[in-house]
């Protein structure tokens, strides 16, 4: 059984607490352009992000940055009651800034974390998360404020943390054989120079089989092997197109990619725009930023 405790979409953002007494598995893809603020109120699950496998449990608060892959699964009982809030650029980015000095994609470059916080820091998260709630379903004059402003202060809380060295340096890794050996073979595909590889190089590398191979990487990650050596490639393409330095053709034999259609195919896919007009609307936007600037 779900429960939705609160649930409310503003202007650039969305807010959800659901207490879940039933299994929950992310099957498909998980990465999107926002950016996500997760906090565990009770329960337990294993959150994968990127390359890595964590276990997060009650206190656990978990900042994930734009276009991070991300997944959350079951660990041990089924029920658990969290909190989640998607961030899009704007207009939250601007709010933030004039507060903090950094834009919210520079904050979460910085800053994107788990956190496992003690009682009294949880009792002061918590009840910046209740008063959200509140505020979402009173929808008093100037809530839209209220909440930017409560944000606000989980994210500079989350500083603070950085600031004074609290961040702990070996968070809570999962154990788990499979999870090990899946954050060794998503480090082994996103580590060093990002190409594509295939099942054979991995599987060498390894020692294991397709099958198995296949099987349990989706198991844990959400992705097929495939999707996630793609989507590793588009990210490293955006950073390369964004530069203009290199023609696309370049881009893509420089990815591993031997055809400039199927690299543009691959793109499309997961960005739904193509490589050429991905540059042109980044232009426009870093146009924009530097006449703002002047």
């Amino acid at each position: 059984m779900n429960t939705k405790i609160c649930e409310c979409v503003l202007d650039g953002i969305t807010l959800e607490r659901v207490v879940r007494n039933e299994e929950l598995v992310m099957q498909e893809m998980h990465f999107h352009p926002e950016f996500e603020i997760y906090y565990m109120f009770n329960g337990e699950r294993y959150y994968f992000i990127e390359n890595r496998t964590y276990r997060v449990r009650k206190g656990s608060l978990v900042l994930v940055n734009s276009m991070n892959i991300h997944k959350t699964s079951e660990l041990g009982k089924n029920f658990h009651d969290r909190f989640l809030i998607e961030l899009n650029i704007e207009p939250f980015s601007s709010f933030f800034q004039n507060i903090s000095g950094m834009s919210l994609a520079e904050f979460f470059s910085r800053y994107s974390c788990i956190l496992e916080l003690d009682e009294q820091s949880q009792g002061w998260i918590e009840r910046c998360f209740n008063d959200i709630m509140e505020e979402s379903e009173k929808k008093l004059d100037a809530y839209p404020v209220f909440i930017m402003m409560k944000i606000t202060e989980i994210l500079l809380f989350v500083r603070r943390f950085h600031s004074d060295g609290l961040i702990p340096s070996n968070l809570s890794m999962s154990d788990k054989t499979k999870h090990q050996m899946i954050n060794k073979i998503a480090a082994f595909i996103t580590q060093g120079e990002i190409r594509v590889k295939t099942l054979d190089d991995i599987c060498s590398r390894f020692f294991i089989s397709k099958s198995y191979l296949c099987r349990i990487f989706r198991e844990v990650t959400g992705f097929t092997v495939q999707d996630y050596i793609n989507i590793h490639c588009v990210k490293k393409a955006q950073q390369l197109l964004e530069l203009d330095e290199m023609s696309i053709a370049d881009i893509s034999v420089s990815l591993g990619y031997n055809s400039v259609t199927y690299f543009e195919r691959v793109f499309k896919k997961y960005t739904e725009t193509t490589p050429l007009k991905y540059r042109k609307k980044q232009h426009i936007i870093n146009q924009k930023v530097r006449n703002k600037q002047k």
